[in-house]
């Protein structure tokens, strides 16, 4: 059997939602081929650093070809489509048509399926985040989803809700977790003081991001505070997309002792900063409950006029304040410092709830879930 895991993406963040599901595989099927095709050296240099927490491992990680073309036009022509990304699918199709199931994290790869050369070749889905369905058309909540061989999912809520929304009539689905809590590393420190730290994390889809309304105004609040330091780690795409999502940093916000500016290192994607904050300042990033996986303080920014209450495309707001006003923003973070065990109970239930958190890693569950689709054609109850 020979299984493929792809990497096609200008950033690393989808490689730990998937690259652990290949190394954990290829240790319980020897015999198998398990290859991790990559497109960037950014997603092989991760891929094989979470290779090391699976000893014994025997996948191997290969380079996609990547177009000249491609690789010319690519730093333009990103900022409003993902160009590259087509390209390099169809540079690479004769490759991929030679294994008998391709595992990726991302809908541009529904491609494949209606190709005549990789028309036979299995896809199955893993998903790269576990936020709210805000919109039901984006991620895990994206109709597409029923087009793929088999969904691997985090958690039983988003199971329910895709299934209440009449997915999975005739795709199957199965719980395994969330492979990216399995990262490894000791929390770090970003700063020389003793102050609590504010990770500010807006997403990059237009129509939720809290950066147009109030981004600048979160930034000037923190270069001004003598309470707070701040993690300032958007989504890498806010910024590296900014024609399609309307969103530019300007240049005089730097990173200096008390601020650090990262538009999208290594540490953005990789749970550092996430470990290492306080608080947590943000809209709608599925790095929301990536944060309550060890519960701490929230604090949400709501652009006027939405309705969040009783919405459940705003689930994660329950986990702490929601500001409305900057002016609110100070008192806010200091009440969810001293008042944050009132939302620990809600932000655990949520939790468990959003991740299937068990003695077996998720990252064990998925390649034993991979293996038995693959034997058998599909997945037993008990995986649901």
């Amino acid at each position: 059997m020979r299984i493929g895991f792809l990497l096609n993406h200008y950033q690393p963040h989808q490689v730990p939602h998937i690259a652990p599901f290949a190394f954990a595989l290829s240790v319980r099927r020897p015999d198998w081929s398990v290859e991790l095709l990559c497109s960037t050296a950014a997603e092989a240099e991760f891929a094989a650093e979470i290779g090391t927490l699976h000893p014994g491992h025997h996948a191997e990680i290969r380079w996609l070809r990547v177009p000249a073309l491609a690789r010319l036009v690519d730093p333009l022509v990103r900022k409003v489509a993902f160009y590259r990304k087509i390209a390099v699918q169809k540079a690479n199709m004769s490759l991929f048509a030679g294994f008998d199931a391709l595992v990726v994290p991302e809908m541009t790869s529904l491609a494949l399926r209606h190709d005549t050369a990789t028309a036979g070749v299995k896809l199955i889905f893993t998903g790269h985040g576990a936020g709210d369905g805000y919109n039901q058309q984006v991620g895990m909540f994206d109709p597409r989803i029923d087009e793929f061989d088999l969904a691997i999912l985090p958690g039983r809520r988003i199971a329910e809700e895709l299934t209440a929304l009449g997915r999975f009539m005739a795709t199957p689905y199965a719980i395994a977790g969330y492979p990216k809590l399995e990262l490894g590393g000791q929390t770090q420190r970003f700063f020389d003081n003793d102050r609590p730290t504010v990770l500010f994390n807006p997403t990059q889809n237009r129509k939720a991001t809290c950066w147009h309304r109030f981004g600048t105004d979160v930034l000037d609040y923190f270069y001004r505070s003598d309470a707070f330091n701040l993690i300032f780690a958007p989504h890498v795409l806010l910024f590296l997309r900014p024609w399609s999502r309307g969103a530019w940093l300007p240049r005089r916000y730097r990173s200096n002792d008390t601020v650090l500016i990262d538009k999208g290192s290594r540490a953005s994607v990789d749970m550092s900063y996430l470990r290492a904050a306080d608080v947590y300042l943000g809209d709608l990033s599925s790095q929301t409950y990536e944060f309550i996986s060890q519960p701490r303080p929230c604090v949400f920014l709501a652009p006027i006029g939405v309705d969040y209450r009783d919405n459940p495309a705003f689930r994660s707001w329950s986990f702490g304040q929601v500001v409305r006003d900057i002016s609110d923003l100070g008192p806010a973070l200091q009440e969810a410092i001293g008042g944050f065990e009132r939302y620990r109970p809600v932000q655990e239930a949520a939790r468990d709830r959003q991740f299937a958190l068990g003695p077996v890693p998720a990252s064990a569950c998925g390649a034993e879930i991979i293996a038995e689709f693959m034997e058998t054609g599909g997945v037993a109850d008990k995986w649901r």
